[in-house]
């Protein structure tokens, strides 16, 4: 039987938010484990959207949708105010007039918001498709 490639996605993306939690309790600078954490919310879904392209293409399109919308939408530009604005507290910061702090609730949403898309896909595909 073959492995659902959302199944490991799934995985990955609930690794981040432990790594991301962990990064907070070992890094005693604030500043330093939220680009940590930021880095990691920009890269991993990076990775697997190469890596879902090159394993099926555009296939399960709504899947990309639902981490784009996260990466587009938050992890990159909390990540680029961040490193934009080294030194400067980030509730001071914001993004086309949107807060930092306000950005920073929505992105938890959103970051739901694509797991569950991964969780859907993983389940459309196990009980509706077969895996390519």
């Amino acid at each position: 039987m073959r492995r659902n490639a959302y199944f490991i996605y799934l995985i990955c993306q609930g690794l981040v938010i432990v790594l991301v939690t962990a990064s907070f309790k070992m890094i005693a600078d604030r500043q330093v484990a939220a680009t940590v954490a930021g880095t990691l919310f920009v890269v991993v879904p990076a990775v697997l959207m190469l890596l879902e392209y090159r394993r099926a293409r555009w296939q399960e399109l709504m899947w990309y949708v639902g981490v784009l919308q996260f990466w587009l939408l938050f992890a990159l530009p909390i990540l680029g105010l961040r490193l934009l604005n080294w030194g400067i507290p980030f509730d001071q910061l914001s993004f086309l007039g949107i807060p930092g702090s306000v950005m920073h609730q929505w992105s938890s949403k959103s970051y739901m918001i694509m797991t569950a898309f991964t969780a859907w896909t993983m389940w459309k595909l196990k009980y509706f498709k077969k895996n390519p």
